[in-house]
């Protein structure tokens, strides 16, 4: 296996696979998601659906992320890239989408808010993309500690 696999593409898709498989599993058996709303009416259909245990359970997704990357040796851009993985698919549509609608609001019969593509943005983007964050960076930063204790110790 090449570096780029171990170090990015294996934790990547280990993150992102974990990642689907428990938000999955909260939404068979796991308590109602919080919805949001750009109004706050009940008789709007909600703008997102934000699964909070879910982004609970992404902390621990992110720590095993950060520890495959950090086992395989990888650079901290490498390491961070692995830990959003699973959130660079919405990333990007929401990259797409974003000039896309505003170029083509007024054009097509359905308008799209831009409160709802933002709303949708931190729900699927941004607050995952933080949990796993919060989850991987504190492990790595204690296994960086303990390869510096055990080399000085070798030495």
């Amino acid at each position: 296996m090449t570096n780029r696999v171990k170090q990015v593409w294996l934790p990547g898709f280990v993150t992102l696979f974990l990642a689907m498989m428990l938000l999955t599993f909260v939404q068979l058996v796991g308590p109602q998601p919080m919805f949001v709303s750009t109004h706050g009416w009940r008789g709007v259909a909600p703008v997102a659906v934000v699964y909070v245990p879910w982004l609970l359970l992404l902390f621990p997704v992110g720590a095993i992320g950060a520890y495959m990357a950090s086992r395989a040796g990888a650079s901290r851009r490498a390491m961070v890239l692995s830990l959003v993985f699973p959130v660079l698919p919405y990333f990007v549509f929401f990259i797409v989408a974003l000039p896309v609608v505003s170029i083509l609001d007024d054009r097509v019969a359905h308008n799209t808010m831009f409160s709802a593509l933002f709303a949708g943005l931190f729900a699927w983007v941004l607050a995952p993309g933080l949990a796993l964050l919060a989850g991987g960076l504190p492990t790595r930063m204690i296994l960086s500690r303990t390869r510096s204790t055990r080399r000085m110790t070798a030495n």
